[in-house]
């Protein structure tokens, strides 16, 4: 009488390895789909701070909002001028309890890029040490519709009562870094400057992005609410 092998068959042995594969994938993906949502939940936190912080920014200053970007250029330097004190990256963060990025920029630049900075975006595409110290990589954006050019050319600051519809009226947006993955092919302006418009949007979170509204609260949409197919702004 024969006796039956003890050990493994080669089809079994291959349905092992096909089962163990499988997990393992299943574990990679569940893995990657926690990440994203703790991400994106920390942003949506991040975010509805800053929401808060523009609505006691605009009760202090009599409705004047703040500046969408520094008068020049974006770098380090300027935005510590005094007379960039209004710019919402640095009005803004301190009444968070932090620093503005111009002091920022004058101690120690690298803090902008800590886990613990209201405006740092966990899984943005950062550029690399060497680029991001000469300038602020911003990973949110103020809407730049939000500030228009008076008679003689020079952008005034704006006023919370122009606003319509607070509850639908977009005041910062997740924007886009050089590295970002751009969801439709119309997006464009991905320069990590401090101000942007809907197609310089980044969807960071399983295609999705966080924005701000002018009453505070946040939501997370897809690009496809801010625009067309097309590139033309809802």
């Amino acid at each position: 009488m024969k006796r039956k092998p003890t050990g493994f068959t080669l089809m079994e042995m291959m349905i092992t390895v096909s089962i163990i594969l499988a997990l393992g994938a299943i574990g990679v993906t569940l893995s990657k789909t926690s990440k994203q949502k703790a991400q994106q939940t920390i942003t949506l936190g991040k975010m509805r701070a800053l929401g808060a912080a523009f609505n006691s920014y605009t009760a202090e200053k009599g409705g004047l909002l703040p500046y969408e970007d520094s008068s020049g250029t974006d770098d380090w330097a300027n935005a510590a001028k005094t007379e960039n004190q209004d710019a919402w990256y640095n009005a803004l963060p301190k009444l968070m309890g932090a620093k503005s990025v111009g002091e920022l920029g004058i101690s120690n630049p690298e803090l902008f890029y800590d886990d613990a900075y209201p405006l740092y975006i966990k899984g943005a595409p950062y550029p690399g040490k060497s680029k991001r110290m000469n300038a602020p990589a911003f990973a949110i954006g103020m809407n730049s519709r939000l500030q228009r050019k008076t008679e003689d050319g020079l952008k005034a600051q704006g006023r919370f009562a122009q606003i319509q519809e607070v509850g639908k009226t977009v005041i910062f947006l997740e924007r886009g870094l050089p590295d970002d993955k751009q969801t439709m092919s119309a997006q464009r302006g991905f320069d990590g400057s401090p101000k942007a418009n809907a197609r310089a949007f980044a969807a960071r979170h399983n295609q999705k992005g966080c924005l701000v509204f002018a009453d505070g609260h946040a939501e997370i949409h897809p690009a496809s609410k801010l625009m067309t197919a097309g590139g033309a702004i809802v």
